[in-house]
């Protein structure tokens, strides 16, 4: 597996406060917005995804790959036991294509493409 970003989750309670922080007061910007949550560039390849407490779940920490056939691949090579899938391989709502595993923290991971 050969990710091209990093996407990290964090949990915040004030999602305006935050926004602003990370904005203005540290320079990274903001590229995309959803219900409860923001995401901001912090590097080339490398997110960070805040969220607001009341979400429907909590985002996971996501490892973004080149295709969809990458991210097959992944799934193929992980071979996550039954226990460990939370979402089998499959488009998004938001239209990219991936999946997810508990890891061994309990902590969901998400494999995923834009492509």
């Amino acid at each position: 597996m050969r990710p091209v970003a990093l996407w990290l989750p964090y949990e915040v309670d004030d999602l305006a406060a935050a926004t602003e922080f990370y904005t203005v007061r540290l320079g990274l910007s903001e590229v995309d917005r959803f219900d409860g949550g923001v995401v901001l560039r912090a590097a080339d390849g490398a997110y960070v995804e805040l969220a607001t407490p009341g979400s429907p779940r909590p985002a996971p920490l996501a490892f973004e790959l080149a295709t969809d056939g990458e991210v097959e691949a992944a799934y193929t090579a992980l071979r996550p036991r039954s226990d460990e899938l939370v979402r089998g391989p499959g488009r998004y709502p938001r239209g990219h294509y991936g999946f997810e595993v508990r890891g061994p923290a309990g902590a969901t991971v998400m494999i995923w493409s834009e492509r």
